[in-house]
């Protein structure tokens, strides 16, 4: 019998019948902690045995613990790597085994066997075994696979790889919808510290292939040690050093190939982009088996150009990022060790505008550079320390700084744009507005477990304190939008600032049992709240008492390791983003305006003149900051989601694991920013209370005009909120305030077929039938392009939800991915990356035809051409398709070095399948259909390639 079989036969004797070996591409793990693993297994067949030694291999720290009389034992908190396991009786070694330990998993092992089992892991190979631990869904893949298989170098690109994972709209950028929820709903990690957009949930710090070792994707089912989230968790650890002295560099050069077809907005044919990216790294030993370090340094540089059909306005971009990363790994001794993780992602984005006449297709005179500046400073400390056999601590603070400016080099230009069908740009403005923000996190976090044999209990808390600097305004303090056919000119003029501050507390217990050899079950709560503070510092929203449970039960049918049957269900809460912050709880000043104007006249900056008589002048905030007691309902409930998990998985004889799992997500709670003025003129006009001597002989109408005053609630809901011209608490009724309650579920029913690499080839499919249903993406809004998270358009006025339940646009009914590599003898790999997903669903949004307040909103209700257009009745986008290839081929020379050349090739067929429509329907100036309504917005990404080199040496 192999000494594989022979192992898997042996496992039901460990205390967790777990994965072994190497971490299958893809495969799940039991995701026991954030950024170490974990070793568990039973001593069997060998008598008076005194104790097991285990040594880290590459950095040769040692440890040496005993076993409890069932002979089992446990090696917690290891960095990911490379262990040899030691049993020790009175007559000296009596086995010796080599096991690998992966991120967040546990590896498990039997020992005792002698002959039968030398060593687990099979050099060339990375051996499958279904992992009967808790029930987490995931991947877990290293920064060595991914170099086999085509894939974008940027973190998004590798979640996609897993199931149940969508692209976001090309509105938001480089973001993904975990198992329906919308693309700011996620979370990330490096070594522990959260890199997450705090602002509104968009994006991550941005950290170079090169500096990554391992990359977590969890898609549902994490336990209760993570929160802030209702999408999914990308956790990943960075490189180390060992005492072997390793450098090396690399160059990636990347360039679009094609362009795609132009759109009524976009000259795409005259779209250009490339990108190259050089890098430096070595590892080492400071002091062998003591201190150990891993330092990078990446040159970033990429170019764009892109055009507008008439916006009259083509931008030449260009990005230059100088990353520089270090891990250090400190071992006080065996037991206790301590690490420090720094790196800066700060970038500068300069982009200049030009002239451009699409129509005779000149480039016109240089207009001005605007800077975005992006990324900062990271850093992260701590402590992992082993407090005897059973117990482990581990201790961490870190910062995390993000620039949020937005700098055009004439801010004092108004912009003005013309809107006669489709937008041009007017004057020498460069960005609609400027910005100066920056954020910082700072964060804390302990845990502590402690091992009871059939019992491992884990408790912990964290803290983050998250603050935002913001003052924003138009440029040049005003924004015009010009009708010359309707004579109408419309005046906006924006500006807020301030600091903001987020505190964010949690703690969690959490315990898992091992009931039988076949049966285990982990049992979580955690417990959130969330502190939100107006530009003055004082609270204006406080959610505490977030209570999480997560249950998951895993059951070994045979106790042979080779196939479970997994179940989990949890409850998951989602922060308030600081967007809204600064834009409820600060001095913010946002008016509106129309006038009549002659439909020609401009003064020499391009802004109207000849105006006639105003429309009146409409306040959406009036630059004071709010009395807090106005802003949020005093039953507001915390914004939640339920989980709930069923699945099963097989390995087959041969390694390939099957596998078969149903997901339901529920968000049964929401947060919203509502309008409530009628619902309050409807409250004083039924009650008879409303004292006009406090306003100066002014009725409810006159004050409440439709956009006076938004409140934080649950939709649905009754609510109790403060009135501050009454001076007074009142109680407004559902019914008053008209309001749905807000909905978003999603089920999916996910199969997968896994091939382990055998020195030839592998194979990872999957099958996805996913449906998103309900009246509320969630924290951003895709189809209107949205990105004001919390705050969007969505539950503004009770006539915009008219129509609004139905298929959401994260929506993807069958989703197919498939990728993997090939290994000639000669060396040669070559790699795939397969996708085949159906389309959104498509809208139409006009004006609404009886909501007076709604109709203000312009062409953002679910009517066009006064016809009810319900939500995604309009069909969907066209399927899409894609294929990815890549080669490697290594040159292998003396004295362990290595040159591997790669290509890769992205959208090879070139496929151009429209991503995204134009779903206004309605001109809300003219009230005419909108000429442009279903035409193509983005098409999928064109064919481009990817050259790369890389060298190093061991």
């Amino acid at each position: 019998m192999s000494s594989n079989r022979t192992l898997r036969k042996n496992l039901a004797k460990s205390v967790l019948a777990l994965a072994i070996g190497a971490t299958t591409i893809a495969s799940p793990t039991v995701f026991a902690d954030e950024t170490t693993g974990t070793i568990r297994g039973s001593v069997v067949g060998v008598e008076n045995v005194t104790k097991i030694k285990l040594t880290d291999t590459a950095r040769g720290i040692s440890k040496e613990i005993g076993i409890d009389a069932d002979g089992d034992f446990r090696f917690g908190s290891l960095t990911p790597g490379k262990y040899q396991l030691q049993v020790f009786n009175d007559g000296g070694v009596v086995d010796t085994q080599t096991v690998m330990v992966g991120l967040g998993g546990t590896a498990s092992i039997v020992l005792g066997q002698g002959a039968d089992l030398e060593e687990v892991v099979v050099n060339g190979e990375r051996i499958s075994q279904v992992d009967v631990g808790i029930a987490e869904s995931g991947m877990v893949i290293s920064s060595e696979e991914l170099i086999e298989i085509p894939v974008a170098r940027d973190l998004t690109s590798v979640t996609l790889l897993a199931p149940s994972v969508s692209k976001g709209d090309r509105t938001f950028g480089d973001n993904a919808s975990f198992a329906g929820a919308s693309v700011a709903e996620n979370v990330s990690y490096i070594n522990g510290l959260n890199t997450t957009n705090f602002r509104n949930g968009l994006g991550f710090s941005k950290v170079p292939f090169e500096f990554y070792d391992s990359i977590q994707v969890k898609t549902g089912g994490y336990s209760a040690k993570f929160g802030r989230s209702t999408g999914g968790v990308m956790n990943a650890t960075t490189k180390s050093g060992s005492n072997e002295f390793k450098a090396g560099s690399s160059f990636y050069y990347d360039e679009q190939l094609e362009t795609s077809p132009n759109t009524y907005a976009a000259v795409n044919d005259r779209d250009v982009f490339d990108s190259s990216e050089a890098n430096v790294y070595a590892s080492g030993a400071i002091i062998p088996d003591r201190l150990f370090f891993y330092a990078l340094y990446s040159k970033d540089v990429e170019n764009e150009e892109y055009y507008g059909m008439t916006s009259g306005r083509g931008y030449k971009a260009k990005t230059d990022t100088d990353f520089w990363g270090v891990k250090l790994d400190g071992y006080i001794n065996e037991n206790h060790r301590v690490e420090l993780t720094a790196f800066s992602d700060e970038r500068d984005i300069v982009e200049g505008a030009y002239g451009y006449d699409s129509d005779t297709d000149v480039v016109g005179d240089y207009v001005g550079d605007t800077v975005y500046e992006r990324g900062g400073m990271n850093w992260i400390a701590s402590y992992i320390g082993n407090l005897n056999d059973a117990m482990t601590l581990s201790v961490s603070y870190g910062e995390n700084e993000q620039s949020r400016s937005t700098i055009p080099g004439n801010s004092d230009s108004p912009a003005v744009y013309l809107d006669d069908g489709g937008l041009t740009a007017l004057g020498d403005w460069l960005s609609l507005s400027m910005s100066e923000g920056e954020d910082t996190r700072e964060m804390v976090r302990v845990d502590f477990s402690w091992d009871l044999n059939d019992h491992f209990i884990e408790v912990g808390l964290d803290q983050e304190i998250n603050s935002s600097s913001s003052n924003t305004f138009y440029s040049g303090g005003q924004y015009w939008r010009l009708y010359p056919a309707d004579g109408l000119a419309r005046q906006r003029i924006y500006k807020a600032g301030g600091t903001f501050e987020v505190e964010s507390n949690a703690f969690y217990l959490q315990d898992t049992w091992q009931v039988t050899d076949t049966l285990s079950l982990q049992a979580g709560l955690r417990n959130e709240t969330f502190t939100n503070k107006n530009s003055e510092g004082s609270p204006f929203i406080e959610v505490d008492n977030q209570w999480a449970p997560r249950l998951s039960a895993v059951w070994d049918p045979t106790g042979a390791g080779n196939q479970k049957v997994f179940a989990n269900w949890g409850m998951y809460y989602l922060p308030i983003a600081s967007n809204t912050n600064i834009r409820m709880a600060g001095n913010e000043l946002f008016t509106q305006e129309y006038f009549d104007w002659d439909g020609s006249c401009l003064n020499a900056d391009s802004t109207p003149c000849n105006l006639g008589d105003s429309y009146g002048l409409g306040y959406f905030a009036d630059g004071s900051v709010p009395d807090t007691r106005s802003l949020v309902d005093t039953n507001i409930e915390p914004m939640y989601q339920s989980e709930f998990i069923l699945g099963y998985e097989y390995v087959m004889d041969n390694g390939i694991q099957l596998g078969v799992k149903g997901m339901y997500r529920n968000l049964e709670t929401s947060i919203e920013d509502v309008a409530i003025d009628a619902a309050v003129i409807d409250y004083y006009n039924s009650t008879g209370s409303w004292d006009a001597s406090k306003v100066d002989g002014d009725t409810v109408e006159d004050v409440f005009g439709g956009f006076h005053q938004y409140v934080l609630t649950n939709p649905g809901n009754d609510m109790r909120i403060y009135i501050p011209e009454m001076d007074e608490f009142v109680n407004l009724s559902a019914g008053q305030l008209n309001y749905p309650e807000a909905k978003r579920q999603y089920g999916a029913l996910e199969f997968t077929f896994k091939r382990p690499f055998d020195g030839k080839w592998a194979l990872d499919a999957s099958y996805t039938w996913g449906h998103s249903w309900g009246n509320n993406e969630g924290y951003v809004r895709s189809d209107n392009g949205q990105d004001d998270a919390g705050l969007t358009t969505n539950f503004d006025q009770p006539g915009l939800l008219d129509g609004g339940y139905g298929n959401l646009p994260n929506d993807r009914r069958h989703t197919v991915k498939a990728f993997g590599n090939y290994q000639f003898d000669m060396g040669l790999r070559l790699g795939a990356n397969f996708m085949w997903q159906t389309g959104r669903p498509k809208n139409c949004f006009g004006v609404h035809p009886t909501d007076v307040f709604a109709q203000a909103y312009g062409s953002e209700s679910f009517y066009c051409q006064g016809e009810s257009t319900p939500r995604g009745s309009f069909g969907r986008t066209d399927n899409v398709w894609n294929l990815d290839v890549s080669a490697q081929y290594p040159v292998q020379f003396g004295n362990n070095q290595e040159l591997l050349l790669t290509m890769d090739v992205f959208n090879i067929l070139n496929s151009d399948t429209v991503v995204e429509s134009q779903e206004i329907g309605d001109n809300e100036a003219t009230g005419a259909p909108y000429e442009f309504f279903g035409e193509p917005v983005y098409y999928q990404d064109p064919r481009s390639i990817r050259f790369g080199v890389r060298y190093d040496f061991n």
